[in-house]
């Protein structure tokens, strides 16, 4: 082994460990906590996207009809499905990174009667 290879893992925790230092002087939650939230969150939004589907066409019936929440709140919720998950699987991938999540509401059952939105960018911590 050479001595970059033996270093690499020491300068890395170095870097991670300041990170947390300094997310903690500013009074938020740690490096840590946050990228422990994001990887739980990202993995949630994968497992629940496809409630999605229903959760559309209720709120579509609700708010245009009956007919419409069956045709056009099946087609949206099926397109939010695939938004939730596969932006769920970009948080697990890039859980190091902390960012916010970039679905409203960041997961399915919260504000059930709400449509799902998504942000134009991430924004960090």
């Amino acid at each position: 082994m050479s001595l970059k290879q033996k270093l690499y893992p020491l300068a890395l925790m170095i870097v991670l460990c300041s990170i947390s230092v300094h997310a903690d002087e500013e009074g938020g939650p740690g490096y840590p906590a946050k990228i422990a939230g994001k990887f739980g969150l990202g993995f949630i939004n994968v497992a629940t996207g496809l409630v999605e589907i229903p959760k559309t066409m209720v709120v579509e019936s609700s708010n245009e009809g009956i007919t419409s929440g069956l045709t056009l709140g099946f087609v949206k919720g099926v397109g939010h499905m695939m938004g939730r998950s596969v932006l769920g699987i970009l948080d697990v991938v890039s859980f190091p990174i902390p960012t916010r999540s970039m679905v409203t509401p960041p997961v399915v059952w919260q504000d059930f009667d709400q449509e799902t939105s998504y942000s134009n960018g991430w924004e960090m911590y």
